[in-house]
């Protein structure tokens, strides 16, 4: 069992919570010592702790490198309560149903800061590098309470790499695989005791396979190449600063209904936070973050700017002041202020361009005797769309010392997206100005098992949404309820020497007026993972299995459901090289996640590491 932070002496307690909150509000500065932080989660209560009541998945590094997945869409759809689609193969559009709720009810954070498109409504996940990534925090739920709006399904924050205590130390991957994929990464991490700094470039590009059977047959290639670095640096022994910077640049060729003209999308995500925290007293940490996050689109055809295409950028700007006091040893206190701004520049004139956002909120995190909780409030204040209150309100009872039953209720909305309030009327669609945020109430229950060989978790929830918006030609309208019931089981252990891992997830996801199952979205899903060390040998497998599911709202097209296996291999050559093969999709299965889009046949990928 995890130990409990009332054995930990304050001082302790205070400097993993000034490490942890550079993270959680929002800027990793540094994971402090990451052996004593792995146990920690940030996103799940917006501030650090040990025993999170929300049922939350973390993905570290070692994690990624030993499945081996090289897209951010797959390795996600890895792990519970988490199903996904793809149009075409890497670096194509993709989607994440978390709980089953629906593209754009997931809030998504790089390191703290917000990432989406304010038009789309949704982030490019499929442009995301994964050798960038150190961890994943993924909280299943409603978070509205503690985050504002989106937060319906849950939230995933993706935190980016960090700097460690050492003398500079480069390190360098290179890798071929199946449809001429190529990736290459190269990196730098060095620090002392006051001042740590990190840097890496990623290179990856594939021919790709041919998106749609129905259009043109040719191949549709994906390129991305992307830089992050990031320097944190301690002022004093209560003061530090820090600032994080991460661009995202690809191009992505797609069919369209042309049979010989050559189209394609120049991408670009971009994050950019600068962070500070001031250790007040000995029981008061403020925190400040300055962020901005940016996601692009332009679109050509024929190397020339497509004069049928859009061009639509976005910008997010965050500014938060967050108060953490320590009430006593076992409770903690945030009062916080959050300010959020939108801004879309595209050859579309908008009816409106901009809007803010200005939140107040407030959580109260405690312990006592078997008892634990958690409770949170927050007012948003939007220009466009008004008010909202949402809240969260959890608590945990230890029975045995292996054995917590937990139990959660929360409140949660979900903005319009200036597509949907200010698209300009071109005939078959408008923007409609009078549009009410989605709202949802969740509920659920839950109990973690903790013992010598392992861990286990099984989860039961039920999530009303009202005023759903829906398109009703030429606009949309809030008019649909959806009810969404689930289950989800997890369990992690060693049998044999063999690293065990199994997920599965059970979830009736209806439309409340017709009975209808919401569309793209199986009702039951499954993932196995098994690895196993021999010496200077590991080898692993995976084996994902996903229901039927409708590709359409009146479920009268139906996509079948799939298994797909995945084997791995790596071998360590000395202290400092390694080398990695991979096959995905073993067996070949064909299927698809949306109709006429077609997804990866069989591949591998064939990597050389070097890492001193």
């Amino acid at each position: 069992m995890k130990p409990s932070t009332k054995a930990m002496p304050l001082r302790v307690c205070a400097r993993l919570t000034l490490a942890a909150l550079a993270t959680s509000t929002f800027s990793v500065t540094a994971l402090a010592e990451q052996e004593s932080l792995d146990a920690m989660t940030i996103t799940a209560n917006r501030m650090p702790t040990e025993n999170a009541l929300a049922p939350n998945t973390v993905i570290t590094r070692a994690d990624i490198d030993r499945l081996q997945i090289n897209d951010l869409p797959t390795l996600l759809s890895r792990y519970p309560g988490i199903d996904m689609t793809n149009s075409g193969g890497l670096g194509k559009a993709s989607s994440i149903y978390l709980r089953g709720t629906n593209s754009g009810h997931v809030l998504v954070l790089v390191d703290g800061v917000k990432w989406h498109s304010a038009t789309a409504g949704t982030p490019s996940f499929q442009d995301f590098p994964v050798n960038q990534i150190e961890r994943i925090e993924i909280v299943r739920g409603s978070r509205s309470g503690l985050y504002g709006a989106e937060a319906i399904g849950g939230v995933i924050q993706i935190f980016t790499r960090q700097g460690k205590n050492q003398s500079p130390t480069p390190y360098a991957s290179v890798g071929i695989g199946s449809h001429n994929t190529k990736q290459a990464s190269g990196g730098v991490s060095g620090g002392n005791e006051t001042t740590r700094y990190h840097a890496n470039f990623t290179h990856q590009s594939t021919n790709g396979i041919n998106a749609r059977e129905e259009d043109n047959p040719d191949h549709d290639g994906y390129r991305n190449n992307s830089f992050s670095a990031r320097v944190d640096h301690q002022l004093t022994e209560g003061w530090s600063i820090g600032a994080n910077f991460l661009r995202a640049q690809s191009r992505n060729h797609y069919d369209s209904f042309s049979l010989t003209e050559d189209y394609y999308a120049n991408n670009v995500q971009q994050v950019l936070g600068v962070n500070t925290q001031y250790q007040v007293t000995d029981f008061w940490l403020m925190s400040l973050n300055l962020s901005e996050s940016r996601d692009e689109n332009d679109n050509y055809v024929n190397g020339m700017p497509d004069p049928q295409g859009k061009t639509y950028n976005t910008r997010h700007r965050f500014i938060s002041l967050v108060n953490t006091f320590m009430l006593s040893k076992y409770q903690r206190l945030n009062v916080g202020f959050d300010y959020d701004h939108d801004r879309v520049e595209s050859t579309i004139d908008f009816d409106e361009s901009s809007r803010d956002n200005k939140a107040l909120f407030v959580s109260w995190q405690g312990e006592a005797d078997r008892h634990s909780w958690l409770l949170s409030a927050r007012h948003d204040d939007n220009e466009a769309y008004g008010e909202k209150t949402t809240g969260t309100a959890e608590w945990g009872y230890q029975l045995t010392q292996g054995l917590q039953v937990v139990a959660n209720a929360g409140t949660a909305f979900k903005a319009p997206t200036f597509n949907q309030l200010y698209y300009p009327d071109v005939g078959y669609f408008v923007g409609n100005p009078d549009l009410e945020a989605e709202k949802s109430k969740n509920y659920g229950i839950g109990l973690l098992g903790n013992a010598n060989w392992g861990n286990w978790g099984v989860h039961a929830y039920q999530n009303k949404i009202r005023d759903l918006l829906v398109y009703q030609f030429p606009t949309t309208e809030n008019v649909a309820e959806a009810k969404i019931k689930g289950i989800e089981f997890d369990l992690g252990t060693t049998l044999l020497n063999w690293q065990i891992q199994f997920n599965a997830t059970v979830l009736q996801p209806e439309d409340e007026e017709t009975g209808n199952k919401l569309p793209r979205r199986a009702q039951r899903l499954a993932n196995l993972h098994v690895d196993r060390q021999f010496g200077d040998w590991s080898i692993g497998g995976s084996w994902k299995v996903s229901d039927y599911r409708y590709d359409d709202a009146a479920n009268n097209t139906r996509l079948g459901g799939y298994g797909l296996v995945d084997l791995r291999v790596a071998y360590q050559i000395d202290n400092d090289w390694s080398v990695k093969l991979n096959a995905m999709n073993v067996f070949d299965k064909e299927y698809q996640t949306v109709n006429n889009f077609n997804t990866l046949d069989r591949t591998y990928m064939l990597t050389l590491h070097y890492q001193p």
